[in-house]
Order: structure tokens, then C-alpha cells, then sequence
């Protein structure tokens, strides 16, 4: 009698395919060589690459693996267009803004991350407009625009200041939370 695979197995594995099958063609119409993605997959040996950064997400700490060599492209999102991972042999796209690329990152989770500026911020009570922003200008940062009743978009570069950021107002227990305003990877479900 034959084994029975079991379903959501196969639906994992065509998942992880496609993913890969999607970035490596986006890897070559920007004219990139695709191999490089099938590095950066997890893997199924069970390696473990060490976190190169982390965020606070709560009271969480969220490890992160730099997939060194990309970089996301967020200069096509001005104009409607998808963002775009692309190779970057020296750490940066010479062809776009520092303000418009970030580096690419792995979560926990295995999905990619990258970081098109901004933070999100979730205030411990809700306050009115003139007093959230005072709040927020007292934490050294500009807001960008109300998310919610207790959430608000803060002003920060593209890139590490993002992160660099969202991991400092956490750190002063003022917030109830802050995290960078993540772009991620797309999953098929």
C-alpha cells in the first residue's frame, strides 16, 4: 500500500515554490542572475544562520537575518509600481535614493522584509490630535499621519534608521508599542 502525503505538506511545498519561482523571475527581468534567491530560501536541512538584527514587536524580540547582497527598490511605489528586491553586490543601489532602498531581511518566519521608512506607533491612551502630536514631538519624532485611535505613522528614513528608530522609542516604555512600518513579502495561500 502506497504512503499518503499529507496535504497541507504539498500545499507548503508548491507555496515555497512558486515564492521562489516569483523572485527568481523578478530577479531576472531586472536583469539580476536568479541564483542567489535559492541561497536565500531556508533551509531544509534545518542550518540556522544567526540574526544579524532584531525588532521589538510588544514585548517580543523579533530576530532578523540580513540577506546581504539585496536591497528593496521602493522608487517604482512612487509612480503605482511593485517594489522590486534587487542584487546589490556592495550594499547599495547606485542607481536610487538611499531615501527610496533598504536592506532585505528574513524573519523568524522565514518571509522577507524590508524597511520603506516610516514607524508605527501605539500611543498607552488615546489622546486628541494637538495632544498625540505634542506627545510625539516631546519623543523627538515628526507624525505623519493618524492610523487609529492610539496609532500613528512617524516620520523616519528608508533603511536601518527606520529600524534603528522603532527599537529606540520602544526602549522608552512611553509607547505601547512601536515597529518599523514594514514592507513584506507577499504569501500565496
Amino acid at each position: 500500500m502506497a504512503a499518503r502525503t499529507d496535504p497541507r505538506t504539498v500545499v507548503r511545498t508548491l507555496a515555497g515554490v512558486i515564492a521562489w519561482t516569483v523572485l527568481a523571475g523578478s530577479a531576472v527581468a531586472q536583469g539580476a542572475d536568479p541564483a542567489p534567491f535559492a541561497s536565500a530560501k531556508p533551509a531544509a536541512s534545518g542550518k540556522r544562520v544567526a540574526p544579524s538584527h532584531a525588532w521589538q514587536d510588544g514585548g517580543a524580540r523579533r530576530p532578523l537575518v540580513l540577506e546581504s547582497g539585496w536591497r528593496a527598490d521602493f522608487s517604482g511605489a512612487l509612480s503605482g509600481k511593485s517594489v522590486a528586491l534587487r542584487p546589490a553586490s556592495d550594499g547599495a543601489l547606485k542607481d536610487v535614493s538611499p531615501s527610496l532602498q533598504s536592506p532585505v531581511f528574513r524573519d523568524e518566519g522565514g518571509r522577507l522584509r524590508a524597511l520603506p521608512g516610516g514607524v508605527v506607533v501605539t500611543l498607552r491612551e488615546g489622546l486628541d490630535e494637538p495632544a498625540a502630536r505634542a506627545f510625539l514631538a516631546a519623543h523627538e519624532t515628526r507624525a505623519t499621519r493618524r492610523l487609529g485611535e492610539r496609532a500613528w505613522l512617524v516620520e523616519s528614513a528608508a533603511g536601518l534608521p527606520s529600524l534603528e528608530l522603532a527599537n529606540r522609542l520602544a526602549e522608552t516604555g512611553a509607547f505601547a508599542a512601536a515597529q518599523p512600518n514594514w514592507w513584506v513579502e507577499r504569501t500565496l495561500k
